[in-house]
């Protein structure tokens, strides 16, 4: 009898999690992968005081939802703070500055880190190339989310991409 009703329970639409129905999978898979990038990459020395920084700009859900699964987590041993940035005005130092800009923003944006040890994750899905200047950038292929990794621009910033985020790259 018990698993009769369960089974009418289950049958019934209503009993679904309403988180899950308004749940922005993008920004959780990027978030995801933001996380991954942080883990399973290795800064300079030098950044490797006070906390890890997550520097978000023009996607909302996303840094929400960073902040819901993952502000009491550790890189390392740096406590994980994750920033919203209003477009163009990041004005510190942040390890991984993720943003959705694109054209004369994005260029000031790749001028003013230039030289600096921060991994640049854009969103562009450019038809051709990632944006010069971005380490990694997020793509739709095959309506999935997956990610290109320019590896000179990472070393020339001083990065060390771990072989787990060099192995999920793709390459179009």
């Amino acid at each position: 009898m018990i698993v009769a009703i369960l089974g009418i329970a289950w049958l019934d639409g209503e009993q679904g999690d309403p988180k899950l129905d308004d749940a922005d999978t993008i920004a959780i898979t990027k978030a995801s992968f933001l996380f991954q990038f942080a883990k399973s990459n290795d800064w300079p020395e030098n950044t490797k005081n006070g906390s890890f920084k997550i520097g978000i700009q023009g996607n909302k859900s996303l840094y929400n939802f960073l902040i819901e699964k993952y502000s009491s987590q550790s890189i390392g041993n740096q406590m994980l703070e994750v920033v919203w940035y209003e477009e163009g005005e990041v004005d510190e130092y942040v390890n991984i500055l993720y943003t959705e800009s694109d054209g004369e923003v994005l260029d000031r944006i790749i001028e003013s880190i230039k030289n600096k040890p921060i991994m640049l994750v854009t969103s562009v899905n450019a038809e051709t190339s990632m944006p010069d200047g971005a380490v990694i950038n997020f793509i739709v292929q095959s309506s999935r989310i997956r990610y290109e990794l320019d590896m000179e621009n990472a070393l020339a910033r001083g990065l060390i991409v771990g072989n787990r985020i060099l192995s999920w790259a793709v390459k179009r």
